[in-house]
């Protein structure tokens, strides 16, 4: 048995988090486009004409069909606990893209979300990755 996924698994990792990166900071957008509408048909009318709700939805169709990729080459007790770096990178994604506070106590857990997700991975034997190079 393999403990290195195939390197095209890497790529659909990548994407994935990307995607669910992509939802989170296009979803704070169409949240604060909302401003002051009080919640009901007028919000929900208001958050439907939001394009940046749509780039959401769409990548939330993508991150479905990239997680079926993944959970079909990889085992779920490996690959659930890997989705935590989303919690790294959204973060760091409110930081850079929308001028969030970035603190110390952050970045400590981000440290050690990684930490428990390189040892989670290094104690799970992964089976040879069913998806293949064409």
């Amino acid at each position: 048995m393999s403990t290195n996924p195939h390197p095209r698994l890497y790529a659909i990792w990548g994407l994935l988090l990307a995607f669910d990166v992509i939802i989170q900071v296009t979803m704070k957008i169409a949240g604060d486009q909302l401003g002051a509408i009080p919640f009901g048909f007028g919000w929900a009318a208001a958050a439907l004409s939001s394009p940046m709700l749509w780039v959401s939805l769409v990548g939330y169709v993508a991150t479905f069909v990239l997680w079926l990729a993944i959970l079909h080459a990889s085992p779920l007790s490996t690959a659930f606990p890997a989705t935590a770096l989303v919690y790294v990178l959204v973060p760091l994604a409110g930081w850079l893209y929308l001028g969030e506070d970035f603190t110390l106590g952050q970045a400590a857990g981000i440290a050690l979300i990684i930490a428990g997700v390189m040892v989670q991975r290094d104690n799970v034997k992964s089976p040879d990755s069913p998806i293949q190079a064409e």
